[in-house]
Parts: C-alpha cells; structure tokens; sequence
C-alpha cells in the first residue's frame, strides 16, 4: 500500500489507534511537530511494538512518544560516542598503511629498480599495479553448533559455498576512485589538493589519504601484499594470541576494517545505530573474540549450545559488541574502561526515561544482554 502525506492531526489519530498515550494537553503533541515522523516513529518503534498477536500494529499499553525520543537521543549519543573512536582509528590505520608501503617498496622489494624507487612519491607511479597484489582469494565461513565461527582461506576455489575476494576487479575501482576523488577535490577548489597539483603535478599517497575515505582505504589494504599486510598488522598489534595463519590474521584484518567503514558511515550520516546488524564474520580465534562472546562452550567438552544459546552468541557477533570489540583492539586498559563507562552512562540516561519497557529491552535488541561489560575487560 503507497504512504500518503499525513497532517498533524491526522498523525495523532493513527497513534492514538495504535494504542500509544497522546493526551489532548500533553507536551507529548509537541514532538510530532519537533522530529520528522519516519525518523522519529518508524526509526525508534521497535522496542515499544506489542509482542502479542494482533492484526495491525498496535503500541504496548502506556507507550509515549517522549520515550521514543528519549531512545532517538540515546541513538544520537552513541553515534557520537562511537564516531569519535572511529575517527581516532581511521587515522591510524591511514597512517601505518603510508608507513608499511613505503618501508617495503623502498627497502625490502628487491625486484623495485632505482627509478621506481625514486619516483615512489608520485601517484603515477604508487598506484601501478606492480605494487599490490591482484590475485583471486577464497573464504569459506561456518558457524558450527557451538556457536563458533571459523574461516578456511585458499588460493584455488574450493567449493560451492565460498566467498570470492576479486582484487583485480577492487584495484580497478580504487583506481577509478582515486582519480575520480582528486578531480572533485580540485574541481570544489580544496586549496590543499589544487595547491599542490598546481605545484607539483602528482598527489602523494600521505596527502591522498586525507580525502579518501575509511571505505576506500580499507579497500586499499586488501590490496596490498602479504608483507605489507603483515607490517600493517604487526605495527597495529594485531597479532592473535594463540598465533594463528598470515592468511587469516589478513582476512579478519579486512573485515575489522570494513565493520569500521560501515558503522563510519552510519555515523557520519546519522542513520539509526543502535540495532544496526552487520553480517561480516570475525572468526573466534582471532584475537580471542570468541572467548569474550556469550556462551562460550569449548568444543573439547562435548556439550553444544542451544538454539536460544547459539542466538543470543549471534546477536551479539553481529550488533554493537562486535564494534565495541574492535574499538577495543586501539585502546588500552584505561581508554577502554573509560569507554565502556561513557556507553553505561549513556544506557543509564535511557533507563530514567523510560517507564513502559525496561532497559532490558533495548539491551536485548542490541544484542547486548548480557554481561558485555566484564567480558569485552578481560
């Protein structure tokens, strides 16, 4: 059925037959001339929705639209909150990716004649292919009924259901890209781009980097080869204890860095965070991620989790957490303490305003029921 425009008062009528609290003196009126409707309504419902069997959607009894924006500005905190860490972690990932490129096509690549070595600097020459590795990869993702997560990586297809890394085809866009992004910066006159083409007639991977974006730059590193990757891993700490492959320390790698641009991005756009799902795998040997899930069953001990187990360990791996978790992987003992207390804080705030639904409830949307704190610590 198409969405007509409707008025104020016409507004009011459809909640009110949906069963939400709006009374004729109430500020509560207020806010539907405050908020854009779709954001405010059908961005924060959700929680508020009646659980039971009904034709049409109706509000749990008592619901109020202040408690919608209560969940609206709790949103916006966190989105906040969270685009602040991510923009610290973008700079760094940018950063070392300038730093490993350099040290090894300057001094480890021996096949990297005096000429290229020379003209380096220069977007003409960094960006050929000869500097990357272009070759098909293969991953293979199962979720087992302990609920854990593991990749096999292969350079030869192996199977039916495995996913194909084409990095031939991803250097041709970030080519596309990168040529595509320094004509829009020097056609919208960014004086520090136009200045130095102007001046010097190439663009320098170290100034590149300021206008591409975390999403193309992520891009970027799946592209680089395997030294380069593992100087980029080793610098950042990434290294998983129990050690495990090269091939996979790469693989997760880049699915921490692309869970990072998508929730970037959600930030940066203020689109609706709180119960974003995002379904790229970080498998649960990789820096121990699946040790500070919930439900961690050692499979050594012959006892599988349940299905309402195997959810709540899903949820979890696919919300928020995951995000937290790999914040976590930058900070040290007191910036991630501090965290976690900023986002309790912020979980606080919530639980004063609302009065029909407990916190619980959000929580639990969030795939954050359970003790996330005292795990993502340990």
């Amino acid at each position: 059925m198409e969405k007509q425009f409707s008025i104020y008062s016409e507004r009011v009528e459809i909640l009110r037959k949906r069963n939400m609290s709006i009374d004729n003196s109430s500020e509560e009126k207020i806010l539907l001339n405050k908020y854009n409707y779709y954001n405010l309504i059908n961005g924060y419902k959700d929680p508020f929705l009646y659980k039971g069997t009904s034709p049409n959607e109706r509000y749990i009894t008592g619901t109020r639209l202040s408690e919608l924006e209560a969940l609206l500005k709790f949103d916006t905190s966190l989105r906040l909150l969270f685009l602040r860490e991510i923009l610290k972690i973008e700079e760094i990932i940018k950063n070392q990716i300038v730093q490993s490129f350099y040290h090894y096509h300057l001094y480890k690549e021996p096949g990297n004649t005096e000429i290229e070595r020379v003209n380096l600097h220069r977007d003409s020459e960094y960006l050929r292919r000869k500097y990357y590795d272009l070759t098909d990869l293969y991953t293979v993702y199962t979720n087992n009924s302990y609920g854990v997560v593991s990749t096999t990586v292969s350079f030869n297809h192996p199977r039916r259901n495995c996913t194909r890394w084409d990095r031939q085809s991803t250097y041709d866009n970030y080519i596309a890209t990168v040529y595509r992004t320094l004509g829009q910066q020097r056609k919208n006159k960014n004086d520090s781009i136009k200045s130095y083409l102007e001046q010097h007639g190439y663009m320098p991977m170290w100034i590149l980097m300021n206008v591409l974006t975390f999403g193309n730059v992520s891009h970027l590193f799946t592209l680089q080869k395997r030294d380069v990757q593992m100087d980029i891993i080793n610098s950042l700490n990434l290294n998983s204890t129990p050690l495990i492959s090269d091939d996979l320390s790469i693989v997760n790698t880049s699915r921490i860095l692309q869970i990072l641009s998508i929730y970037r991005n959600i930030c940066a756009h203020n689109e609706r965070f709180y119960i974003t799902k995002i379904k790229v795998p970080i498998d649960d040997i990789y820096m121990n991620f699946g040790n500070k899930l919930p439900n961690t069953v050692g499979p050594t001990l012959g006892r599988r989790l349940n299905d309402s187990q195997r959810k709540k360990r899903l949820n979890a791996r696919q919300g928020v957490y995951a995000l937290i978790f790999i914040i976590s992987l930058f900070m040290n003992k007191k910036e991630l303490n501090d965290f976690v207390i900023e986002i309790r804080n912020e979980f606080k705030k919530l639980e004063y305003k609302l009065s029909t639904i407990p916190i619980d409830e959000i929580e639990r949307f969030m795939g954050l029921n359970f003790d996330w704190f005292s795990l993502i610590k340990n």
